[in-house]
């Protein structure tokens, strides 16, 4: 179980990296969609790491 954590832990920093990245991107102005989207599922995909993270607790 401590190595299927850590995995979960690590996606996490990456996926967190990535909204992080993505949202220095986006323009202030006329965002285009896909930007939007992208978000939304790198956020979905957090979501549901740190549900699975709960389960560790």
């Amino acid at each position: 179980m401590p190595d299927r954590k850590q995995e979960l832990e690590e996606k996490l920093a990456r996926i967190e990296s990535e909204i992080k990245d993505l949202n220095e991107r986006i323009p202030p102005h006329s965002v285009k969609p896909v930007f939007i989207q992208k978000l939304d599922e790198l956020e979905a995909r957090r979501d549901e790491i740190l549900e699975s993270l709960e389960k560790f607790s």
